[in-house]
């Protein structure tokens, strides 16, 4: 049989060859483009730390999966609308939120509490002439005689309701600062770096509203990545990158050299911290990976 090849085999041959090697090159080429809720470009603590572990990740995965492309998109929406748009992809395709049974059945969780679990601590803003009230509660019961604010699309108002709290629902955290403001509930229960961020925030405009100095309300929350459903690759890389940073011990630097001044200017360790479960997690929640959650009692 003759072997040799005739020229306009040889040349399809070569040309075969040379767009396999374009296709390899645009392939090692690719970047990962994440493209995260516009929440995340705001200036306040928890939104830096998100950005800081997210980087710190994608930086981690470089190796194993090549370059990345972080952006954020341009346009801010309810959590409501965002899960929308998460579905789809197009605008949005990353986003950092306390789950939700809803966020995890439509898009791609990555089951990694970002913030340790710490958003599960929850410190209330009130009235400031009312602390002497808070101050004598001794249990549970005598909490919940108190009437708190909530969002209406937020995953911590389903616990509260749960767990027979009387919640004054609203549409923005803007608005409930308002409704505290005026009286129509007389706590609202929110994350650390959130209860120091809104009291300095809107004190201006109610100059008695002060961060309660005696409790917190704790229950797991976990703060998770999600990545929309069409892009296995991201949430693949962004959970190795985690996993890394894990490994390493580098997880754990970041966030105690973000939040431990946090956690002492609050005084967490000092409170009296009342318990509630979470029924609306799913069963996936890696509640007994330890290394997963923060516990400030451990930590004195």
């Amino acid at each position: 049989m003759n072997r040799v090849l005739s020229p306009t085999l040889r040349g399809l041959a070569t040309l075969l060859c040379m767009l396999a090697l374009s296709a390899w090159q645009g392939a090692a080429l690719a970047r990962d483009v994440y493209t995260i809720d516009h929440n995340f470009s705001r200036p306040d603590s928890r939104d830096r730390y998100t950005m800081l572990i997210l980087r710190a990740a994608l930086d981690a995965s470089s190796a194993k999966y090549g370059a990345y492309d972080l952006h954020s998109s341009p346009l801010g929406m309810e959590r409501d609308r965002l899960l929308l748009e998460m579905t789809k992809g197009e605008l949005v395709n990353l986003s950092a939120q306390i789950t939700a049974p809803e966020w995890e059945r439509k898009l791609l969780p990555i089951r990694i509490p970002i913030d340790k679990g710490l958003s599960g601590y929850r410190i209330s803003l009130i009235d400031g002439t009312q602390q002497a009230r808070f101050s004598e509660i001794t249990t549970l019961e005598q909490l919940k005689r108190l009437s708190l604010g909530a969002g209406r699309q937020w995953s911590s108002t389903q616990v509260l309701l749960h767990a027979g709290f009387d919640v004054a629902q609203g549409n923005s955290t803007a608005g409930l600062h308002s409704m505290l403001a005026a009286h129509r509930f007389q706590h609202f229960p929110r994350g650390i770096e959130e209860a120091l961020f809104e009291q300095a925030a809107y004190a201006p405009a109610f100059p008695a509203l002060a961060i309660e100095r005696s409790l917190a309300i704790y229950f797991p929350l976990p703060r998770y990545f999600f990545v929309t459903p069409g892009q296995p690759r991201l949430a693949e890389r962004l959970e190795y990158g985690l996993q890394r940073l894990l490994a390493d011990g580098r997880f754990d630097r970041i966030f105690h050299e973000f939040y431990d001044d946090l956690i002492e200017q609050i005084g967490l360790r000092k409170r009296r911290v009342f318990r509630l479960d979470n029924p609306m997690l799913s069963p996936q929640t890696p509640l007994a990976n330890k290394a997963y959650w923060y516990d400030p009692f451990e930590h004195k």
